[in-house]
């Protein structure tokens, strides 16, 4: 299986999970440093909040971003 395909089975059979923390507001497949990783989104980054998200998923490493409250565009 190509690690492409691998990473976003990893972060469908993870985002209900991380989802679930208090204060994610998305999550994604992203890059860093030319590898693959699943980024975290969160409203405001805290300790208490980083402490409830993994490290690594899988093999995978996950990074954490503080976008502030994602909101719909009205058309």
């Amino acid at each position: 299986m190509d690690e492409k395909r691998r990473i976003h089975e990893v972060l469908r059979d993870h985002t209900d999970e991380l989802m679930a923390i208090p204060g994610v507001v998305a999550v994604a497949v992203g890059e860093s440093c030319g590898k693959q990783c699943i980024r975290v989104f969160v409203a405001h980054r805290s300790s208490e909040l980083l402490s409830q998200v993994p490290g690594k998923m899988d093999g995978f490493q996950v990074l954490v971003e503080e976008s502030g409250q994602f909101q719909a565009l009205d058309d």
